[in-house]
């Protein structure tokens, strides 16, 4: 039997997630910035989708999943949900949340591209602080926080909406939406695998912290109307 001190010390699920994408980012990071294993599969995959994957079917597949994460396609539904959100729950909240974040996105993965500089794919070299822009993968990250509220901000328009898009359906989705996108980026070349790992795992931290933070409010309970509260129950009348 746990003691309360084993109970109560344990951090919470969300911290223990968080943590473990913050260390596989940075072990992933460090590997790219040295030359060695990351940087050899990178290669190797690299040279792969080079002799395999230039032909006219393939590469329209690939750059058919990468709309996915491009901010052009993305934003517009992003948007559009958020707006049926404010309305839904007759506040600003979720426009204002979602273009903070569009924001954030849009200049932490900038600075992480500058920092690193390392060069796509294309230019036949893989070198790190090179002025390039490859590290990591911008539509990686845009696939995972933009279809992840999406999801949210839809699950929070009512009660049947968020039947259909349980927790586990949303992470199902966003987890299929993003690997469609992410893929498709390395197998047209445009990225180094890892750029695609590191932009998953940049985006789960992301879309983790705006999560925690409470974006989106659960529909009330069934018979319970969220604007009146229940009537107090009426005392017993005395002997």
């Amino acid at each position: 039997m746990r003691s309360w001190s084993d109970r109560h010390m344990r951090p919470p699920p969300t911290v223990t997630v968080a943590g473990a994408l913050v260390l596989a980012l940075a072990a992933l990071t460090v590997g790219v910035l040295e030359p060695g294993f990351v940087r050899d599969v990178d290669w190797q995959v690299h040279s792969w989708v080079e002799v395999n994957l230039q032909g006219e079917p393939a590469q329209a597949v690939s750059t058919v999943g990468t709309w996915l994460g491009q901010r052009g396609v993305v934003v517009g539904p992003l948007l559009a949900v958020a707006l049926l959100a404010a309305r839904a729950q007759r506040r600003a909240r979720p426009v204002l949340l979602t273009l903070g974040v569009l924001a954030g996105v849009a200049v932490s993965v900038w600075l992480f591209k500058v920092g690193v500089g390392r060069v796509a794919p294309g230019a036949g070299r893989d070198a790190v602080h090179a002025g390039g822009s490859s590290y990591p993968s911008g539509h990686a990250v845009n696939s995972v926080v933009c279809w992840g509220l999406v999801l949210e901000f839809a699950a929070s328009l009512g009660r049947p909406a968020a039947q259909l898009l349980t927790a586990r359906r949303r992470r199902l989705i966003t987890g299929v939406l993003a690997f469609t996108a992410g893929t498709g980026m390395t197998t047209l070349d445009y990225h180094w695998l890892s750029d695609t790992i590191a932009g998953w795992l940049f985006g789960a931290l992301i879309l983790g912290a705006v999560l925690a933070i409470g974006p989106v409010r659960s529909p009330a309970p069934a018979g319970l109307s969220p604007s009146v509260p229940p009537a107090p129950a009426r005392p017993s009348p005395s002997g």
